[in-house]
């Protein structure tokens, strides 16, 4: 069952007279476990509701017209947790003191299919399966790695192996759309490991539609972990070879390049990503597959409605990381042609978790804090992957805190930069919460803890 958290006033839910803190155990004589069945059971127009409140269970009977709003929210959902201990999860490379949610080691289905977030699939029993199967839980986010049982059983720090193939089957039998991630440790699974991989999971095509190459992220607080290598620039370009070779046979063959290079790679190459037709219908953009290049094509549509000139003057700041100067150098070039505009570039290196640390979505507030100290700009604009929906960094500052700390106006900005930063000069810019995501779902993998 699931439990009421809010109702919002005069809906249909307030009219039915639910109450804050309602169970909601079955609608039409079907189990209600989590919000997926209330949405999928809820959605028939005649509705009998088995309501428990308190110590009573009472039924509700109510006709709802096609798409109307409850107006209800829930409880959270009560998540599985993973039962693997990874070799390069990123949960065993931070540090203790930030926030809980950062430590919790999710491996849910059903956040997947809510959500985009990876899942490893070995925590899953037959019921589960079926469930996917019956309900169209689609699409699936799945944590490959390796698709040799032996190599993947010593990745994911498993006792047993688990065959992913042979649930990725399942799934691909009964028309689960799956999206597959490969984190890429050096040693490990790369070499002919990766194309064994990457060619296993073809088989499954087009149930599985796309396959992203994405490189391990090591931070200063590994400890005792395993030993692992970084992936910089020599095999960035290796692996961007692979990915070009198997992408063009897969263009030939299936019309789809399938596999996919994080632009992570580009950019660790000194490279923009590729154009916008080679990553198809951006099966992974979230997962920082095509971000890069999607952000500098609304760029390009967007910087010529900025007025040619700030009669008043006034001086820039935007705040990136290392990698992603390689991109915004440009973007800043073209700012500084606006008469009356000075622009800079404030690339923050990574000191919270370490230099080998370089994308942006990973930047904590203290680090820009320190970059931003005395400094002179009129505002300065804040990338929206390092600050959460909540307003917060990853070490928990708010957006208020950075500003009151740097003693500069700051915005959050959109990946429409121009739509930003004409907020910014008009001065109708206030926005102090961001787009960034747990860590499970920016490709950093995230399992147990001990």
């Amino acid at each position: 069952m699931i439990v009421i958290k809010d109702i919002e006033p005069n809906s249909l839910g307030h009219r039915a007279g639910f109450q804050p803190g309602d169970c909601i155990r079955s609608i039409n004589g079907q189990e209600i476990r989590d919000l997926i069945d209330f949405q999928i059971q809820s959605a028939e127009e005649s509705l009998w509701i088995e309501v428990e409140r308190e110590t009573e269970v009472y039924d509700v009977e109510l006709d709802r017209s096609a798409g109307e709003n409850f107006g209800l929210s829930f409880e959270d959902l009560k998540l599985r947790r993973c039962n693997n201990k990874c070799v390069f999860c990123f949960i065993h490379q931070m540090p203790e003191g930030m926030r809980s949610s950062l430590y919790f080691e999710d491996d849910d289905y059903r956040l997947s299919f809510l959500h985009g977030s990876y899942v490893t699939l070995t925590n899953i029993k037959e019921k589960d399966i079926e469930r996917i199967i019956e309900q169209r839980l689609s699409p699936q986010y799945i944590s490959v790695h390796a698709t040799d049982p032996a190599v993947r059983q010593k990745m994911l720090g498993r006792r047993l192996p688990v065959d992913i193939l042979e649930r990725i089957e399942r799934l691909a039998a009964n028309q689960i759309e799956m999206h597959a991630q490969v984190v890429i440790c050096p040693g490990w699974n790369d070499g002919e490991h990766l194309q064994r991989t990457v060619f296993d999971l073809r088989r499954f095509y087009p149930a599985l539609r796309s396959v992203a190459l994405v490189p391990v992220g090591l931070t200063k607080f590994r400890g005792n972990l395993p030993q692992l290598e970084k992936v910089g620039p020599d095999k960035a370009r290796e692996y961007i070879s692979l990915v070009r070779a198997w992408g063009d046979q897969f263009q030939r063959e299936l019309g789809e390049g399938l596999v996919y290079g994080a632009d992570e790679l580009f950019l660790l190459n000194g490279e923009y990503p590729p154009e916008s037709s080679y990553y198809d219908a951006f099966p992974q953009i979230e997962n920082g597959i095509g971000m890069v290049r999607s952000f500098l094509d609304t760029w390009e549509k967007g910087k010529g409605l900025l007025d040619k000139r700030l009669p008043g003057g006034f001086h820039l700041g935007l705040v990136t990381g290392k990698l992603g100067q390689i991109f915004m150098d440009s973007i800043v070039a073209d700012l500084n042609k606006i008469e009356g505009l000075e622009v800079d570039l404030i690339v923050v290196e990574n000191h919270f978790f370490g230099p080998d640390i370089t994308v942006t979505g990973l930047l904590c507030g203290k680090d820009i804090a320190k970059y931003l100290q005395n400094g002179c700009w009129d505002a300065v604009c804040l990338p929206p992957n390092c600050i959460n929906g909540e307003g917060l960094t990853l070490d928990d500052m708010t957006v208020e805190q950075l500003q009151e700390e740097a003693g500069i106006p700051l915005s959050v900005g959109d990946y429409d930069l121009a739509s930003t930063l004409q907020a910014i000069f008009s001065g109708s810019s206030n926005q102090l919460k961001g787009r960034g995501r747990q860590l499970s779902e920016l490709g950093y993998f995230v399992g147990r803890t001990s």
